[in-house]
């Protein structure tokens, strides 16, 4: 399938840059990260991490049609694809894949865009779900500190983390306020979120003496929705409403609705409500979000999971070196809670000295340092911790209360505004005693890790 995202790339990408050289209609750019990150977590090591890549193409085809693309490169080095077909005693097909680990090719946009009038724009395509400002407004470079919030990356309250995107079609628009003030809408029905299947096959060398174990996992939690069969047969809906007073004044509220479980599964809804909003005078800024999510009844949904799935099935058979070769498959389902909540709040303030004008720092167009902080907490209701199954049975389902909380503090340089290079001390804490890494995607914690500190340097830049 990764095959596939570099031939579209390229297909993309490559075209649309010459056709821009010779029609100016197309706008090619993108934007990117790289940070270092070094915290106090036993297995957290020093590392640099290229974050992401992204490039975009922006195509006005005639003067009211645009088609919009972008697509990621995520902790993305090389991919390379061997095979072969020799005749031996038979016919001997051979397949090998290689890649960098953890890495992803992705779509993040494509979508186009029919203008009606500026208060009625018809979209259709890969869209970015209107929930909360971030998700839609996620690129790197705009942001001050290193890391995405919790809220939409970290400890997702959104249905599915940022950048999510989703497949369907809506309207959008805007509509002058007075004389400088703006109201604004995107509204969408689209596919939508669901469970979605994670197969993991692990091959230990012993599980006894005399014993090997090949376990394969498969974990159902939710995901972005898919861009082709809807297995739920269900539709999704999303929309958020923006007033603004002023340039640089905004408040907005939004929402989402639509099953989650697949036609197999009684039907279950994701409920999101966001609000979220951005207040700025000359060089300060205070910008925030809050996301609520109820996933529906999650005990249901286990124990009509529990009629359909087998939790573990074993065998042992003889392996080749005659030792018993032990396959098991357990069937989970991960990430669900009854209601995930969450804020985010960041305080900016922009500034450059006058001493360092004269300096190499003052010497590009429009220098400033950026001094941010955000705090950010999540909340988890009923988070999903085991859920075992017997003979198409709910035998045991456990579920607790937990939260995380976030403090970071940093400092941006920009010699211009599409560039940064940020430092940032971060703090990270859970409930006393429990593992950081029950609650959050992106921190391996062992059992008894709480708290995480850590400090970031990053550069971001656009273009």
């Amino acid at each position: 399938m990764r095959q596939l995202w570099i031939v579209l790339c390229i297909g993309l990408v490559f075209p649309l840059s010459l056709y821009a050289q010779e029609s100016g209609r197309v706008h090619v750019g993108g934007y990117g990260a790289i940070r270092f990150e070094t915290g106090n977590l036993e297995r957290a090591y020093d590392t640099f991490t290229f974050r992401r890549l992204i490039l975009t193409t922006d195509v006005a085809i005639t003067s009211r049609i645009r088609f919009m693309t972008e697509i990621e490169y995520e902790r993305f080095r090389a991919l390379e694809l061997e095979k072969s077909v020799e005749p031996s005693s038979g016919l001997s097909v051979e397949q090998a894949v290689e890649g960098t680990s953890e890495s992803e090719i992705a779509i993040e946009q494509a979508w186009l865009e029919y203008t009606v009038r500026d208060f009625l724009r018809f979209r259709a395509g890969g869209l970015l779900v209107p929930v909360g400002r971030f998700n839609i407004r996620h690129d790197d470079n705009l942001w001050a500190l290193p890391r995405r919030s919790l809220v939409d990356r970290g400890a997702p309250v959104l249905p599915s983390k940022a950048a999510w995107n989703e497949l369907g079609m809506g309207l959008a628009g805007m509509v002058p306020l007075g004389a400088r003030g703006l109201v604004s809408y995107e509204l969408y029905v689209m596919n939508g979120v669901a469970l979605d299947v994670e197969v993991e096959q692990e091959v230990k060398s012993s599980d006894g003496p005399g014993y090997a174990l090949n376990e394969v996992k498969v974990s159902f939690q939710p995901g972005t929705g898919t861009f082709g069969l809807d297995t739920k047969n269900a539709k999704a809906l999303s929309g958020r409403f923006v007033f603004s007073p002023l340039p640089g004044q905004e408040l907005a509220l939004s929402g989402y609705l639509g099953r989650y479980t697949p036609e197999f599964l009684r039907p279950e809804y994701m409920r999101s409500v966001g609000v979220d909003g951005l207040l700025s005078w000359r060089n300060i800024a205070l910008e925030g979000e809050y996301v609520y999510t109820h996933s529906g009844d999650l005990r249901a949904v286990a124990a009509d999971f529990a009629r359909q799935a087998v939790t573990q099935v074993g065998e042992f058979v003889e392996g080749e070196q005659g030792e018993l070769l032990k396959s098991e498959v357990r069937y989970d389902l991960a990430g669900l809670a009854g209601v995930k909540q969450g804020y985010w709040l960041e305080a900016r303030y922009e500034f450059f000295p006058a001493f360092l004008e004269q300096t190499f720092l003052g010497e590009d167009e429009d220098p400033h340092f950026t001094l941010a902080a955000r705090m950010e907490q999540v909340w988890f209701t009923d988070l999903l911790t085991t859920a075992a199954f017997s003979e198409g049975e709910l035998v045991r389902f456990e579920t607790n209360d937990r939260f995380v909380n976030r403090f970071t503090l940093g400092l941006t340089y920009r010699p211009t505004a599409l560039v940064g290079f940020q430092i940032a001390y971060e703090r990270t804490w859970t409930d006393k005693g429990k593992s950081l890494a029950d609650v959050t995607n992106y921190l391996v914690a062992e059992g008894y890790e709480d708290t995480y500190d850590a400090i970031l340097l990053g550069v971001v830049f656009g273009f």
